[in-house]
């Protein structure tokens, strides 16, 4: 049932399977998701039972903190009907991201990273498949920002996959990664290929084969390359010249907006104009353009306050600490390791992608987090040794050293998982990560 409940949930909210094919409309796919998730998440919920234990998911204290500051700026927001109905649509990504969390932690995230994956190829197919002119995009969910986004953060979890499997299963990661970076190209989005870009370079100076490497990374650029239209390039030639980029020199361009964001931020510092409000307040009380922010970190500032942004930093945080953990964990095998990889560079291409686009509460990143999460527990359940057994009471029962010392075996826990918050400062040093193969 867990496994069903994973891929039903992610095929409706993540890959929005219903927007793909409207002949799934009347099946009414997401009540019966939903309904299942439920199911499954009090079955999961029932299984953690006892003083704790319900908040030691990793990831799931700041998520509920965010969802907590999401609450309280509906009360005083600059349009309360539509942060109400904004704060729906944050619990319903809050409960997905719940389901997939808890019921992936028992495969360690394997459930989770393949139904994600799947979505991310349909996605891509999607695209392939339907090409036409202009800039692509699918499904009224994501437009081409965000699903260029979308690309650039599971690109890498693709290619990790693709070296963590062994036959086939290798070539169709591969072959997913391609229809990927395929559609990436057809979004025509120039926040999505810097933030590749970026992540490209983190790869080759954190790499130890780098010549491989090199090769690799031509062969995905020649790919990216000789697939994007030239309206493309003709979008990138702007960048140079900011005479004739309206991101720059527009009332509505990112730049403008920018401003106006920072300028509301600073009239509403505490819980911001309303979770989903800032395109009515920037229209309200900024340069008169219902747009949204183009910026995540403004975006999650203004709408809920500069406390609600610093919990999203250690969010951000706490998957890099968690990544590099992971990496350099001598408990987990090579492809374990590889996966930890994938996720390092994902969250790069995340965390620079949203300088770009507003993704405060998108389900393509909660669907990361929880796969995430769930990787972090069955790291968790291998770097925990057995306790031992409780043993009689009596002195002579208990083994001592010399100076009296208990020396029975002790349970150790991974240091990150002792932090209060999970992740939120101060967050210790999760060491040096090891290096790309």
């Amino acid at each position: 049932m867990e496994l069903v409940a994973i891929h039903l949930l992610t095929l409706v909210g993540f890959t929005r399977i219903a927007e793909l094919f409207p002949v799934l409309a009347p099946l009414q796919l997401g009540k019966i998701a939903f309904a299942l998730g439920a199911v499954v998440l009090a079955a999961c919920l029932s299984r953690h039972r006892g003083p704790g234990s319900l908040f030691d998911l990793p990831l799931l204290k700041p998520v509920l903190l965010l969802f907590l500051l999401a609450a309280l700026s509906v009360p005083l927001s600059v349009w309360r009907s539509g942060a109400l109905e904004s704060f729906e649509g944050v619990t319903k990504t809050i409960f997905i991201f719940a389901v997939l969390s808890f019921a992936g932690a028992r495969t360690g995230g394997n459930s989770v990273r393949l139904a994600l994956l799947i979505g991310v190829v349909v996605l891509g197919g999607m695209m392939v498949v339907e090409k036409g002119s202009g800039r692509a995009f699918v499904s009224s969910t994501y437009d081409a920002n965000d699903i260029a986004l979308l690309f650039a953060m599971f690109l890498p979890v693709l290619a990790a996959e693709g070296m963590a499997q062994r036959g086939i299963m290798r070539l169709v990661a591969w072959g997913g990664a391609c229809i990927a970076l395929l559609g990436m190209a057809m979004t025509q989005s120039r926040g999505g290929v810097i933030a590749l870009a970026v992540v490209a370079l983190q790869m080759v100076l954190s790499s130890r084969r780098r010549g491989l490497l090199l090769l690799a990374l031509g062969v995905a650029g020649a790919i990216f390359y000789l697939s994007a239209d030239t309206a493309y390039w003709d979008r990138f030639a702007l960048v140079g010249d900011a005479s004739d980029d309206y991101n720059m020199t527009a009332d509505t361009g990112r730049l403008q907006l920018w401003k106006s964001g920072l300028s509301m931020l600073l009239r509403n510092p505490v819980l911001g104009v309303g979770v989903g409000q800032f395109a009515a307040a920037n229209y309200t009380f900024g340069n008169g353009a219902y747009l949204t922010a183009h910026n995540t970190y403004i975006q999650v500032a203004t709408e809920m306050g500069v406390f609600a942004l610093w919990v999203y930093v250690c969010l951000l945080r706490n998957i890099i600490a968690f990544a590099r953990e992971g990496a350099a964990s001598p408990s987990l095998d090579e492809a374990a390791r590889m996966r930890w990889l994938g996720v390092r560079y994902g969250i790069t291409a995340f965390m620079v992608g949203i300088f770009f686009v507003s993704q405060a509460f998108a389900i393509s990143f909660y669907g990361f987090m929880a796969m995430v999460s769930a990787m972090r527990s069955g790291q968790q359940a291998l770097d925990v040794p057995v306790a031992v057994q409780a043993e009689p009471a009596s002195a002579g029962s208990r083994r001592r050293d010399r100076k009296g010392r208990d020396t029975r075996t002790r349970s150790r826990r991974s240091p990150l998982a002792d932090t209060r918050w999970n992740g939120l400062p101060p967050l210790r040093r999760a060491g040096k990560a090891g290096q790309d193969v």
